[in-house]
């Protein structure tokens, strides 16, 4: 039978003498650290989950529709820059720590300001690429900030909207004063006929799905273009170089016709001073009884001819018209590849006009950008106002475990920066 003993005899060494047993309450560590690692738990599976949210949303869109960096106007060297300013800081934070421990107040105070500093280092690099993306129309609003994730109907429609509003606010003065926004009145109106009207057209009469396709997508590479697209650039070769074509036919119509309605006006005038002259020699002679005589022939056929003239320039105006409509949409078009086709960057970038572009999935990628990196910079914020409270103490052996838990906390932003670089700069 086994015998259990629930008060077993305490040990003794070969001398016969008992050996102290001593324990440790609780878990072996201050209290504060433990409640920094419970607060950093729960700051752990927050951003795991922030960050596998993120992921699974890139890595679910289909292939070749999530922006890359570059198409967002993310600096990977301003990424970079804060991933080294971050690490610095976690460097300085240990200095302070161990200056700490030894007493050394001052240096300690010195290492936690420099601390600090870096942190707002920081904010300020981060709140540049903050002001470039707002600057640019990519961040989050409801339903789309400037952004449309595929060119169709709706975000030419949109576009066109926003532009006749701004054309709007310049003719009526009312548009506010812009340094950096040299795009004037005439720059919008060939934007309007030249790219809007003339896409709107082309969709609309064309049977063609790939033709549609090609024009919608040739627009929005005009106005912002992602990349090198080969396909894009032939097709507006091609339609530059049919258009000529068709410029060449109708303009030598429209000269004849003008032409001949120049012709006709004067046959006009020739003809309405003839058939005056007729009547006042006819007015002027009254019979007995005062009456002015009838009309003769010659003035009759003179009125005839009149009428019949008339009506011939009456058909060569509306002809006239006929090929301006067609010739005015045409030239306009033209006129818009030779001033908006050499722009590297697009229509938007180069005029500075904020309105609306393509960028495939760039409402998600803003929306999951901008909760990240805000939450992470919240952190950023966290930390500084602990370092603002610790400044004023004496930061000596006595507090070294407040700073201790003060540099966990602030290891943990640096790691997560770490996961954060590479995913949102590199891919």
């Amino acid at each position: 039978m086994v015998n259990n003993k629930i008060n077993p005899e305490p040990d003794h060494g070969s001398h016969g003498h008992a050996v102290p047993l001593v324990y440790q309450q609780a878990l072996p560590m201050s209290r504060g650290k433990v409640a920094i690692w419970l607060f950093l738990s729960t700051e752990i599976m927050f951003f795991t989950a922030l960050i596998g949210t993120y992921i699974v949303l890139r890595f679910g869109a289909p292939e070749g529709t999530w922006p890359t960096p570059s198409q967002v106007g993310v600096m990977e060297s301003l990424g970079a820059l804060n991933t080294f300013v971050l690490i610095c800081s976690s460097m300085t934070i240990v200095f302070s720590y161990e200056a700490a421990k030894s007493d050394r107040i001052r240096a300690a105070r010195s290492w936690l300001l420099a601390t600090m500093l870096l942190a707002f280092v920081f904010l300020g690099i981060k709140g540049v690429e903050y002001t470039s993306k707002y600057t640019h129309g990519i961040y989050p609003q409801f339903p789309r900030s400037l952004m449309h994730d595929r060119p169709d109907v709706y975000y030419v429609s949109n576009f066109s909207a926003q532009l006749k509003k701004r054309i709007a606010d310049l003719e009526s003065n009312t548009s506010p004063a812009n340094d950096h926004d040299p795009a004037t009145l005439e720059t919008l109106y060939l934007i309007q006929s030249g790219l809007v009207n003339w896409t709107e057209k082309k969709v609309g009469m064309s049977d063609d799905p790939n033709m549609k396709r090609m024009a919608l997508e040739s627009f929005a590479h005009q106005i912002h273009p992602l990349s090198k697209r080969p396909d894009i650039d032939k097709y507006l070769v091609d339609e530059q170089a049919e258009l000529l074509g068709k410029q060449q036919e109708l303009e030598p119509q429209l000269t004849q016709l003008e032409a001949d309605l120049a012709k006709l006006q004067q046959q006009l005038v020739a003809l309405s001073d003839e058939i005056a002259q007729l009547e006042s020699d006819r007015k002027s002679k009254v019979d007995a009884n005062g009456d002015f005589p009838e009309p003769g022939p010659e003035e009759l056929q003179q009125t005839a001819l009149l009428e019949s003239t008339e009506q011939k320039a009456k058909t060569v105006t509306d002809s006239i018209n006929t090929f301006h409509q067609r010739l005015n949409p045409i030239n306009r078009r033209l006129e818009s590849h030779s001033a908006f086709n050499q722009f590297e960057k697009g229509v938007n970038e180069h005029f500075h006009l904020k309105l609306p572009m393509v960028i495939p999935s760039g409402n998600t990628w803003a929306n999951t950008y901008f909760l990240i990196t805000g939450f992470h910079a919240l952190h950023v914020v966290l930390g500084i106002v602990v370092f603002l409270f610790l400044l004023p103490l004496e930061l000596n052996r006595r507090r070294a475990k407040i700073m201790e838990n003060v540099g966990l906390y602030w290891h943990f932003v640096d790691i997560v920066w770490i996961f954060l670089f590479p995913m949102i700069y590199l891919f």
